[in-house]
């Protein structure tokens, strides 16, 4: 399986992608920065591979968290 990117951040001339990919057999959710090398895009260190049954998990917890924040700060950067 290639990797199928869920969501492409630019910061600060690099890009932080969220990705679904495989390695070993196992399916991971892969955040992390990436930068240009001519045309194309190259790993960072920087990141961290999250096995997928976790997930659910995250997606609670942001959840809880965005609803203790003003919707404002969210258009901040």
């Amino acid at each position: 399986m290639n990797a199928q990117t869920l969501l492409s951040l630019p910061q600060r001339g690099d890009t932080v992608l969220v990705q679904i990919n495989q390695h070993n057999g196992k399916t991971f959710a892969n955040f992390r920065k990436w930068y240009p090398d001519g045309e194309a895009l190259k790993p960072t260190k920087q990141g961290v591979t999250i096995p997928l049954n976790a997930l659910p998990e995250l997606h609670k917890a942001l959840g809880a968290f965005l609803a203790t924040i003003d919707p404002a700060a969210l258009t901040s950067r």
